[in-house]
């Protein structure tokens, strides 16, 4: 009763005036009990419990003053949970020997303690160090304290309802976390189910009422959807934990009024004691002011970064090529692949070649996937040969839930694999051993450069990153990353630097091949396929002017894309782009009506081709390339309503196309 009051109103008027003693630990490199001064965290005036690692955040620091030995060994070995009693022996047995985890990271070794003794905690951690199992072991084991779990596990599920919820940003994240939870929770009887958009709502919520829920992970709209959903029969009468895993990107991205609405649809407080827990990657304010409205005053920070620690975007190598036209993107792709498979025969330490290539847009994606597929098509019984048995997949927002999740457990289970991607995958997902990340045309912000290159270098392992951009871009490429060691101008890749536009005799000879093959796979690519890619390209990112843009973009259709000439847009779209009256730009009012539904027809009000007639990965050109209007905040449980004409973030709250990947 006393941990519920102090949440709300009592503990509002008594945080400033009632001051407390501040508990600092801080990493296994540093093992102290010290006071510690928070005036630089944000909008919090009162003291709290705190344990932080080596390194503080600009937001959120702690001063380390007059240090005093600490007397409390952390842990360090999965084995010590199962010695002291804190965790059952079938979960540690999965980790230590099904998972063959036996080393606690620094998040796992400084929140265990305090998480199973269901303690508030607001844990700060890079991505790839562990946070998903330092919430999750918690939560597996304080739902088999609180309820027993005997036989009728289903019928227990039904009655009882959720004991916990795990709240995450995206689709592939849930899954992701669900797949570890489930490994966790086999031989425990605990059940794990997900609620995510691009899943069938009406499915998912038959599944939890035949089975049981103990432990729900989902993403913010559709739990929100569920929730309010009066038909949905879920009852959350005993929710007893609850955890935001990347809170910061969940807040940066605007779910902060759905979250604070889903905690209103939970139990008071007064009568169901909650364990909450935050995990992030950085602690912003927003984060802090997330902290201040859920957790209880004496919660727990953890921060396991240290102050001398040199961050992945500044510890990675990292290359800029310049392309003579966006046209050598994919071609410079295919020989990067070679070269490192090249060195790999001559040194056996080197891991096989394992790489996400990110494109900007859903369209980019679609269309270098169904090249490469066709590329290998072509190469017949040489497919082996031509790029040494890696195996190419491909992910936007645009499939299927079911289409995402296969192409992500097919890629991180593959030993030597592309993986062509859009932003969907940029922030949380683990895939193990990725030596590198490409990305190809200027990215939207610096943020997501760096969250695009932290795919790789995890878990302690080497990575490179690339970026492959066009002359137009550099200006702008350099002012974004300035601050990054990033080598500009390599010349390492022949493929780069030939001028497609004219004919391949004076190229050298291996890349004039790679050229050739990939011109043969582009020219089997859906002609609407390539429209949408040349289109989606239009919003002028990274480019001194649209003039340039357009130049580039024709180019690239013309010499890379294998068309005629540039497709045609409408003039009520080329007015929308802002690119009506720009050199270069085909603007006609008649679209052929067989690069859309198999006919021609003059072009109504801007459209491209009829309404509903199918999504950005089917075979037909249904919706418009616009933002989705008139659709509220995580209409399909994703995100909330962000206008943008060829953002990912939008694709991913449409429902996925019929492309199969």
């Amino acid at each position: 009763m006393l941990s519920a009051i102090r949440r709300y109103g009592v503990a509002q008027a008594l945080r400033a005036s009632v001051p407390r003693t501040l508990q600092v630990r801080s990493t296994p490199q540093l093992l102290k009990w010290q006071p510690s001064s928070i005036s630089s965290i944000p909008s919090l005036a009162r003291p709290f419990h705190y344990l932080p690692a080596t390194r503080s955040s600009a937001s959120a620091s702690a001063q380390l003053d007059d240090p005093v030995q600490s007397e409390i060994e952390p842990l360090r070995e999965f084995a010590d949970l199962q010695k002291q009693g804190l965790v059952d022996p079938q979960i540690v047995n999965t980790i230590t020997r099904k998972m063959k985890i036996s080393t606690m990271t620094d998040v796992q070794s400084m929140t265990l303690r305090e998480t199973l003794k269901g303690d508030d905690v607001l844990a700060q951690a890079k991505t790839g160090t562990g946070k998903t199992l330092a919430f999750l072991i918690p939560i597996l084991q304080n739902i088999m304290n609180n309820q027993p779990i005997g036989r009728h596990t289903r019928r227990r599920g039904r009655e009882n309802g959720i004991s916990a919820i795990v709240i995450s940003p995206t689709r592939e994240l849930a899954e992701q976390i669900a797949v570890q939870a489930r490994m966790l929770a086999a031989g425990t009887a605990v059940m794990v189910q997900t609620a995510v958009g691009g899943s069938g709502k009406r499915e998912g919520l038959r599944r939890i009422q035949r089975e049981g829920c103990d432990l729900l992970i989902a993403t913010p709209g559709r739990l929100q959807d569920i929730l309010t959903d009066p038909m949905a029969g879920i009852k959350t009468t005993n929710v007893s934990a609850f955890v935001l895993d990347e809170a910061d990107r969940l807040l940066d991205e605007g779910f902060a009024p759905a979250i604070m609405d889903i905690q209103s649809l939970l139990p008071d407080p007064s009568k169901v004691d909650r364990q909450t827990l935050l995990f992030s990657a950085t602690v912003p304010a927003e984060v802090m002011h997330m902290v201040r409205r859920t957790m209880k005053p004496d919660f727990s920070f953890v921060k396991t970064v240290r102050d001398d620690e040199v961050p992945t975007h500044q510890s990675v190598p990292q290359k800029a090529v310049i392309l003579h036209g966006n046209e050598n993107a994919l071609p410079a792709v295919i020989e990067l692949v070679k070269n490192y498979q090249a060195q790999a025969k001559e040194d056996s330490s080197l891991r096989p070649f394992k790489a996400i290539v990110y494109y900007n847009s859903t369209a980019q994606v679609a269309l270098v996937h169904e090249a490469l597929s066709n590329l290998m098509d072509l190469m017949g019984r040489d497919r082996r040969n031509f790029l040494g048995g890696t195996r190419v997949y491909g992910i936007h927002g645009r499939l299927t839930q079911a289409q995402r999740t296969a192409a992500a457990n097919s890629f991180r289970r593959s030993d030597s694999a592309l993986l062509i991607s859009s932003d969907v995958t940029a922030r949380g997902m683990d895939f193990p051993e990725v030596t590198h990340v490409i990305q190809v045309g200027a990215p939207a912000d610096k943020h997501t450069y760096i969250h695009r290159l932290g795919r790789t270098a995890r878990a302690n392992k080497t990575g490179e990153g690339w970026i492959f951009h066009s002359r137009e871009e550099a200006d702008t490429l350099s002012n974004m990353l300035s601050g990054l060691p990033v080598q500009y101008g390599d010349r390492s890749l022949d493929t780069a630097a030939v001028n497609m536009t004219r004919a391949l005799d004076i190229a050298p000879s291996a890349a004039a091949d790679i050229i050739d093959q990939v011109n043969s796979a582009m020219k089997g690519v859906d002609p609407q396929t390539k429209e949408k890619a040349y289109l989606s390209q239009m919003q002028g990112r990274g480019y001194r002017n649209k003039r340039a843009m357009i130049r580039v973009l024709n180019q690239l259709a013309v010499y890379g894309y294998q068309m005629p000439q540039p497709p045609s847009i409408s003039p009520f779209l080329a007015r929308k782009l802002g690119v009506d009256g720009v050199p270069g730009v085909n603007v006609s009012s008649r679209i052929p009506y067989s690069d859309m539904v198999g006919g021609e027809r003059r072009m109504s009000r801007g459209g491209l081709g009829r309404r509903g007639s199918g999504g950005f990965g089917s075979r037909k050109f249904g919706h418009s390339f616009m933002s989705d209007r008139g659709r509220g905040p995580g209409a399909y449980g994703d995100r909330p309503s962000r206008p943008s004409f060829t953002s990912d973030q939008n694709d991913a709250r449409r429902r996925g196309g019929d492309l199969s990947f």
